[in-house]
């Protein structure tokens, strides 16, 4: 026989744009490479701020000089006092 098989000038499938390799798949890229190219254009997120501390149920905060003390102090370091005023 002195027929050769054809020759191609290209890959017969689509070349995957992200790793230049010959791509199986309908659309021309990999699925995993796909993933990969949308991670790279996806925006970056900010880091999310901490949230402020919210206060236990066993404290209280003095209004005079803003220090959390335990719940059951009734006269802050600051002279503060928390028991109500009595009038007679």
């Amino acid at each position: 026989m002195s027929h050769s098989k054809p020759k191609l000038v290209g890959p017969a499938r689509a070349v995957c744009p992200v790793c230049r390799t010959t791509a199986y798949s309908a659309g021309g890229i990999h699925p995993q490479c796909a993933a990969v190219q949308a991670d790279r254009l996806a925006p970056r997120m900010k880091p999310e701020a901490p949230k402020p501390k919210a206060l236990a149920k066993w404290t209280k905060r003095c209004p005079k000089c803003k220090r959390e003390l335990p719940a059951r102090r009734v006269v802050c370091d600051c002279g503060h006092s928390f028991q109500a005023l009595k009038k007679a």
